[in-house]
């Protein structure tokens, strides 16, 4: 090529170069114009839609933006290569200053300051027999959304006149990962937590927050996005207690000394591995234990669309024997729920793709209602919620919103109860506006519906679904109903008292950092909050003097 050739091509490129930079900042500029707008239209469908659409639309925004610029600046060789190490610079640099944490409930990624300290619990010292206040034994919340599983509390000890005097933090100690509650009883909160590569059902001290027991199962659930750790909230009957681990194992101990009655294995029980089983249960076995007629009630799952899956599996209360299994649905991420509809006692389950209810005695299905959802996708883990004895809300977030569907029992007597030939279920209605419920449930009360609607706190009317009021935004958290108030625990660890009859908030305290996707728990005038770092103890005390006579600092 002669010289002059050389010279035209060169200027040829030249020319050409802020040709491609202007168009390539336009299209970044667009881009990032874009998502203000994408949020807005997306917001009120689905503030994690909105989140995921802003999200994609910054990033080709910034990489758009790069390759303009490196199109302009770069022109040597080592300009060339000192743009294509930047990106990994930056995120190396990055990386070592900020530990990734997980994402919020929509998807918005969770960074802070790296810490090179250990967090390890596992040469934590138990106290051998710490200390319980006699007057704390009296308190129970006995299961997952507390002692009637409907999230509703009335408790006289509670004091509500936040106004007047905050709750009091009586103690704080670090726990491992896991989203589980607390259970209450005798004077013990049990709940499970990850320790390094075992899953634990630990018993505090409910006025000390001392360690009484701990029970270590070898075992790891880890999901990025839905984070690493146990699920689901142990239940306290007869003085044991019954819990589920993140991989299946199902266990009935002792509630004063945690000495293991009977344990069983989930996923040896369905013939696969925790691998095989993650394929088609991607969030980690959420469903915390039911009790009815001396039976222990789990959802059970298996294998990814194997013809042959049950939804729930039954043990017998003392000796952890298999009695039936039930349902032809993948498991999801509700509990169970023992329900009178119709007149007819019947276990209520949400399942993959849909709701059944069940013969307690032998697990057959009565009835079956759909409602979407994939256990590996756009998941449901709302409770049914019983209106009254034939209507029953299903919620669920991903905006899907909520539905109203009644049972009939078309028998004329009491032998065809558990007959599926006699029972039907129809729609009143659905709304995916309202009732969001992507990780919490809906509370029915008083003839009201009451819950976090995708992080939005609101009041709707069952009869056909249009909201009364609609309050503060607390991200995907937990609301449970105490002595007529909505007591929320927001996503960033608040606790806020609300008032039930317009959703101002009447008092709020920070209690917890990080990300707080627990249900909180009342026992008494106490109670506990928890997210995968730390685990709290408040008092709301009606009587201060009383109480802090009683209690342990």
């Amino acid at each position: 090529m002669s010289a002059e050739e050389h010279s035209r091509q060169r200027n040829q490129q030249k020319n050409g170069r802020p040709k491609w930079l202007s168009i390539l900042l336009s299209i970044s500029l667009l881009a990032l114009a874009l998502v203000p707008v994408a949020r807005w239209f997306l917001f009120e469908i689905d503030h994690q839609f909105a989140n995921l659409a802003g999200g994609a639309l910054l990033l080709a925004s910034i990489i758009i933006g790069f390759a303009g610029l490196w199109l302009r600046f770069a022109r040597t060789r080592l300009q060339h290569l000192a743009f294509a190490i930047m990106p990994f610079a930056l995120a190396g640099s990055a990386l070592a200053l900020f530990e990734y944490v997980g994402v919020t409930g929509e998807t918005v990624p969770v960074f802070r300051v790296r810490s090179w300290s250990s967090k390890s619990r596992s040469n934590e010292t138990l106290q051998s027999a710490p200390k319980l206040v006699p007057d704390a034994m009296r308190f129970q919340s006995s299961q997952f959304l507390g002692n009637a599983r409907d999230g509703v509390v009335q408790n006289d000890e509670f004091s509500v006149a936040w106004k007047e005097r905050l709750p009091r933090v009586i103690w704080r100690k670090p726990i491992g990962a896991g989203w589980a509650s607390c259970a209450v009883g005798d004077g013990l909160a049990i709940t499970l937590e990850q320790m390094d590569e075992q899953e634990c059902i630990t018993a505090f001290g409910l006025t000390s927050g001392d360690v009484h027991w701990r029970i270590s199962l070898p075992g790891k659930h880890f999901q990025a996005v839905g984070g690493v750790g146990p699920r689901s909230t142990p239940t306290i009957h007869q003085a044991k207690v019954f819990a589920q681990t993140a991989t299946g194992i199902v266990l009935c101990a002792e509630l004063e000394t945690g000495k293991v009655v009977w344990q069983k294995d989930l996923l040896q029980l369905a013939g696969i591995d925790q691998a095989t089983s993650e394929k088609g249960i991607s969030w980690g076995r959420s469903g915390s234990p039911l009790i009815v007629d001396n039976q222990v009630v789990v959802p059970f799952g298996g294998k990814l669309d194997d013809p042959n899956i049950k939804s729930l599996i039954a043990f017998d209360l003392e000796t952890g024997n298999v009695l039936w299994t039930g349902g032809e649905s993948q498991l999801a991420y509700a509990s169970p729920m023992l329900l009178t509809l119709s007149g007819v006692r019947q276990i209520v389950s949400v399942n993959e793709g849909c709701a059944t209810g069940h013969n307690p005695a032998n697990g057959d299905v009565l009835w079956t209602t759909p409602w979407p959802s994939k256990s590996n996708g756009d998941a449901c883990a709302s409770q049914p919620v019983a209106i009254d004895d034939r209507r029953v809300l299903l919620g669920k977030g991903y905006a899907l919103g909520s539905k109203l569907f009644e049972t009939v029992f078309t028998g004329k007597t009491p032998d065809n109860a558990y007959d599926k030939a006699f029972w039907q279920t129809n729609t009143i209605w659905s709304n995916t506006r309202i009732l969001k419920t992507k990780f919490t449930s809906s509370i029915s009360y008083k003839g009201f519906l009451y819950a976090l609607s995708d992080g939005v706190l609101e009041c709707v009317n069952p009869s056909d679904g249009s909201r009364i009021w609609r309050g503060k935004r607390y991200g995907q958290g937990q609301a449970i109903l105490v002595n007529d108030h909505v007591l929320v625990s927001s996503e960033d660890g608040r606790i806020a008292l609300v008032s039930i009859q317009d959703g101002t908030t009447i008092a709020e305290l920070q209690v917890l950092d990080g990300i707080t996707w627990n249900v909180p728990a009342v026992a008494g005038p106490y109670l506990l909050m928890r997210n995968s770092e730390e685990v709290v103890c408040l008092l709301s005390e009606r009587d201060a003097q009383k109480n802090d006579e009683s209690v342990s600092p």
